[in-house]
């Protein structure tokens, strides 16, 4: 396994100054922690209890995620490809452990995040929800082979963080899908006294 590992990696490889460089450091930036930040006006949202409950269950989901890729790194403790095969560091050159991938994690976290709790943000449109979906999974997607052409991550580090992220990803969003639905049925029993 670690041999079609490194020679996948060797084939996605293309480093800080590889022909996709640019936008490829662009997907690593996006895929961060800072991303995060943007969730902020989402939880105090004034006025809109629907948002601050979508805002707080998605950073709820990425707090949980970034928690459990700590604990995992530091329990594996797998060396960055950078460092074993001896190349250039990138961007950041990041010294935790690699698998699994936190960025990974984290873009699929918010990528199974929209795919389950977008139907009940858009119930009236099922195509947008599934374009939110499809347009997180390919954004995830493209962050996740970012690591491996930076070299921070083996493949397999980035598979690992995708199935990680999605898991906890999808229960955040089972979880809004509850708060919404009980919010709903509150709002009914409420009405009909």
């Amino acid at each position: 396994m670690r041999d079609l590992d490194a020679r996948t990696f060797a084939a996605l490889y293309g480093g800080a100054h590889g022909s996709l460089a640019v936008p490829m450091i662009a997907l690593t930036l996006l895929g961060g922690g800072w991303a995060a930040l943007a969730l902020l006006p989402m939880v105090a949202w004034p006025g809109r209890p629907a948002v601050r409950a979508f805002g707080r269950a998605l950073a709820a989901a990425i707090a949980v995620q970034a928690l459990l890729v700590f604990g995992t790194k530091v329990a594996v403790g797998r060396v960055r490809p950078w460092i074993a095969m001896g190349l250039p560091a990138p961007i950041g050159a990041p010294h935790d452990g690699s698998f699994p991938s936190g960025h990974a994690a984290g873009a699929f976290c918010v990528a199974a995040f929209l795919a389950v709790a977008m139907p009940d943000r858009f119930p009236q449109s099922p195509w947008r929800a599934r374009s939110w979906a499809a347009f997180g999974v390919a954004i995830a997607t493209m962050i996740a082979l970012s690591r491996v052409y930076l070299g921070a991550h083996f493949p397999t580090d980035v598979l690992g963080g995708a199935m990680l992220g999605s898991v906890v990803g999808m229960a955040g969003g089972r979880f809004y899908r509850g708060l919404t639905t009980s919010a709903q049925h509150g709002a009914i029993g409420g009405s009909s006294r």
